[in-house]
C-alpha cells in the first residue's frame, strides 16, 4: 500500500490501536442517543428503558453493566432520571432469548443491547422496530444480522 494511503485511513493502519474503552464509549453514546433523544425531542422526560439481553448471569457479567452505567454517567446521563436499565440474562440457555426479548418488548424498551449473535437474532425477530446495539460481535454482516456496516438498519 502506498504510504500516502495510510494516513487518516483505518484500513491503511498497520494495527488496530483502538482500545476496549473506545468501543465502550461508542456503544454507550449510541445506546444513550437512541434511547434518550426521541423522548427529549417530544418533550417527554420519562426515563428511557434500555433493555439488555445477555447470555451470562448477573454475577458473571456485573462488570459489563457497571461499565455501561459508568459510561452513561460520564456522558451526563443519570440512571433513574434519564434512563432505566432493564437487564435480562439467559444464564447460558440460548433458547430463552426469544422469551426474554419479548419481555423487553412488553416493557417498551427504547433500545436493546445484545451481547451475542443468538440474542441479536432473537431481538430482531421479536422486536424488529426497536433499535439493537450489538457489542462484542465480530462480523454482523457475515452472519446476516445487517446488510452493511454503513447502513445497518
Amino acid at each position: 500500500m502506498r504510504e500516502s494511503c495510510t494516513y487518516g485511513s483505518v484500513r491503511g493502519t498497520r494495527g488496530n490501536s483502538r482500545s476496549y474503552r473506545d468501543r465502550r464509549d461508542f456503544v454507550t453514546l449510541l445506546g444513550s442517543a437512541a434511547a434518550v433523544w426521541p423522548r427529549v425531542a417530544r418533550g417527554q422526560f420519562t426515563p428511557a428503558i434500555i433493555g439488555v439481553l445477555g447470555s451470562g448471569s448477573a454475577q458473571s457479567s456485573a462488570f459489563l453493566i457497571g461499565a455501561l452505567k459508568e459510561g452513561m454517567n460520564e456522558n451526563g446521563l443519570a440512571e433513574g432520571r434519564d434512563y432505566v436499565l432493564d437487564v435480562r440474562w439467559a444464564e447460558g440457555d440460548y433458547t430463552r432469548f426469544a422469551a426474554l426479548a419479548f419481555e423487553l418488548l412488553e416493557r417498551k424498551s427504547s433500545v436493546i443491547i445484545v451481547t451475542t449473535i443468538a440474542a441479536a437474532r432473537a431481538a430482531q425477530q421479536v422486536a424488529p422496530a426497536i433499535p439493537i446495539v450489538m457489542t462484542g460481535l465480530i462480523d454482523p454482516v457475515g452472519v446476516g444480522l445487517i446488510a452493511s456496516l454503513a447502513r445497518p438498519g
